[in-house]
């Protein structure tokens, strides 16, 4: 192909160029565009090599099409050609002149090439406007430099590039999205040093208007987004056809100088990008200035619309990272709520631990006292605080029902099994009793007043014994009751153990059996030592499933912060029987609010709920044991916890 040459021998100050894209076997090339070429089979004398490009194919026309600027427009005309010139599939009529843009595909007979512009076309009122779609991959192509580009613009380009990279750092390093729109702000005032206002709009979900999330000015002056004056016509031009808009000399044009939101705010020139990603439009950014009609190019558009694609990624990673942070939420809760079904008279108590948790290290965090004053909590730790509060019980799945549901110190079927016996030992004290005034009315042949006399005698004899029972079984039915502190041993159940009435095989039995007796002797509580060692193996159990899930790294200190929530600072806890600095702080905090909320929770069947004093002082008393940090507890009290925390569960 004669007349092309590389490009950059060829454009150096054109202002457009054709693209000749290679056959397999000829690179590409490319022909700058002047004033005016034409394009035809043969060279021309009259006319000097940068204004005829020569294709030498015999489908083409000897003189075949014609090219011309106007202004900073290039039109194309066909010149009678015999195959015919096409733009973008179209055959052209003979004669007339046809626009072309940027990207063109142009066909002369079979010959394929494309139209480059470097300019922005002239409106007729001389307001620049451009409107386009740029995507990650035409971003990167405009990014790269030619192979042989001047050196203004190889500083320009390293500029670009150099900018594009601080914003692509800067934006991989933020973690919430309130922080990348604070950045995003002050990189649009550095990016672009003409521009004197910028605000962001966000949509809330697809399909849902956007609304401003951020406003600013370049002397620092934060707007309100709520009122942020805007421009629909640019925003919905934007946003509908996902396009990105520059305009300079915004008053003097036509399209936008007519519309009052730009009259009154003086918008002399703007642009505009969408936040596009994947097709779908999150939201825009627009930049403004009201002194200036040409303060932004192209190339500025370029990088806006750059940052705006880094920016989407952004978002939508937050936005997946939201969604998978409510996931998590939503089945954590759903496995709590589940596992507490089994035992509703204790529903809630996980919920309210972990509102108590998140509660204290809140205040932990405010407190300036020289104890605690260095421990700080970041949203992260008091997330994985509240996840550890709200699955320290986990284990309990594993625990049988009848053991977790236990009331009193017997269960329901034991105290009924004894009962049961007590009606039973009755009716044998009272066939022992007849059995006998028989027997001895069969020997004596008592007379009727004897007979009736010693009736009375057995008969009263049997209501002391119903008398006794009665009493016996009192006394269990006050034993059978758990008691909150430790307790002393009640000395009637030995003489209930040593009780004992006749079958009728004349066999002793005892009324109370050993392993009753044990149950009812518990000084403290409702469980048996076995039964106490099956619920305390809950948080082994806990740690041993929560370990299985794949926590992220800021949530990795969930199994071990459950862990511990039943270990004492003595060491006097389970299961590990830690001391001291052993238990982290996390876990420490877990404890206090663990015990709070079991004093303090509503009446149960097994206990009456603590008052709140009354709860204080036993907690105190454990502090004082050595048994939980007085530190923590202090800030738990002082900043009533419990209050406030009531109130976050209750709404």
């Amino acid at each position: 192909m004669k007349g092309a040459t590389t490009f950059a021998e060829s454009v150096g100050a054109a202002m457009a160029y054709l693209e000749v894209p290679g056959d397999g076997t000829a690179k590409p090339v490319v022909f700058a565009l002047h004033d005016e070429v034409v394009i035809g089979r043969e060279p021309q004398d009259s006319l000097s090599s940068d204004k005829f490009l020569c294709i030498p194919d015999h489908t083409v026309s000897r003189r075949h099409a014609r090219i011309r600027r106007r202004g900073s427009t290039y039109f194309v005309e066909d010149l009678h050609s015999f195959n015919g010139t096409f733009v973008l599939g179209n055959r052209l009529r003979p004669g007339s002149w046809h626009p072309l843009r940027d990207g063109d595909e142009l066909a002369v007979s079979s010959a394929q090439m494309i139209f480059h512009s470097l300019v922005v076309p002239a409106q007729d009122n001389m307001t620049t406007i451009i409107t386009k779609t740029v995507d990650a991959t035409q971003l990167a192509k405009t990014m790269e430099p030619p192979a042989a580009a001047d050196d203004g613009d190889m500083q320009r380009t390293v500029r670009k590039l150099h900018a594009m990279a601080q914003v692509s750092i800067a934006l991989g390093a933020v973690t919430d999205r309130a922080t990348l729109i604070e950045k995003i702000m002050n990189f649009i005032f550095d990016l672009f040093p003409l521009a004197e206002r910028a605000f962001i709009l966000l949509r809330k979900s697809e399909g849902e208007a956007p609304v401003p999330v951020a406003a600013s000015r370049r002397d620092g002056k934060v707007e309100d987004p709520e009122h942020v004056t805007i421009s629909h016509t640019i925003v919905g031009e934007v946003l509908d056809k996902k396009q990105s808009i520059l305009s300079v000399d915004t008053l003097a044009n036509r399209h936008y100088g007519a519309q009052e939101s730009i009259i009154s705010q003086g918008i002399r020139s703007v642009m505009c990008v969408p936040l596009l990603l994947e097709g779908e439009c999150l939201g825009l950014i627009q930049v403004d200035t009201s002194s200036d009609p040409y303060a932004f190019k192209e190339q500025d558009l370029e990088m806006l619309t750059g940052v705006c694609a880094e920016t989407a990624v952004a978002l939508k990673n937050f936005q997946l990272y939201s969604d998978i942070e409510r996931l998590l939420d939503g089945f954590v809760r759903a496995s709590v709520q589940a596992i507490e079904e089994r035992d509703p008279v204790t529903a809630g108590h996980s919920f309210r631990v972990a509102s108590y948790a998140e509660g204290l290290a809140q205040a932990v965090d405010r407190d300036t006292g020289p104890e605690l004053r260095r421990i700080a909590f970041s949203h992260e730790q008091l997330r994985e605080i509240r996840y550890a509060a709200l699955l320290h019980d986990f284990g309990k799945v594993g625990v049988r029902e009848h053991v977790l549901r236990k009331e009193k110190k017997l269960h329901h079927s034991e105290m009924r099994l004894l009962e049961q016996r007590f009606k039973y030992a009755r009716a044998c004290l009272e066939r022992q009793a007849y059995r006998l005034l028989a027997e001895l009315h069969a020997r004596r042949e008592l007379s009727i007043g004897a007979f009736r006399a010693e009736k009375i005698r057995i008969e009263a004899g049997l209501r002391e014994e119903y008398e006794r029972l009665d009493r016996f079984l009192d006394a269990i039915r006050r034993a059978n009751e758990p008691a909150v502190s430790h307790t002393e041993g009640r000395g009637e159940l030995d003489d209930i153990l040593d009780y004992a009435y006749h079958e009728a095989d004349g066999l002793a039995s005892p009324l109370l059996e050993q392993c009753e007796f044990s149950a009812l002797s518990l000084p403290r509580g409702c469980l048996t030592p076995e039964e106490r060692k099956e619920i305390e193996s809950h948080v082994v159990d806990s740690y041993s499933f929560l370990i299985l899930i794949p926590w992220t790294r800021d949530l990795s200190g969930v199994p071990a912060i459950a862990h511990g929530h039943h270990e004492k600072l003595d060491g006097s806890g389970y299961p590990m029987g830690l001391r001291g600095d052993q238990i982290s702080i996390q876990t420490r905090m877990l404890t206090i609010c663990d015990i709070w909320d079991a004093l303090t929770a509503g009446d149960r069947p097994y206990k009456k709920a603590v008052p709140t004093e009354q709860a204080l002082d036993l907690m105190a008393q454990e502090c004082r044991a050595g048994h939980l940090d007085s530190r923590l507890f202090n800030v738990f009290v002082d900043a009533k916890v419990w209050t406030a925390a009531a109130t976050s569960v209750a709404k």
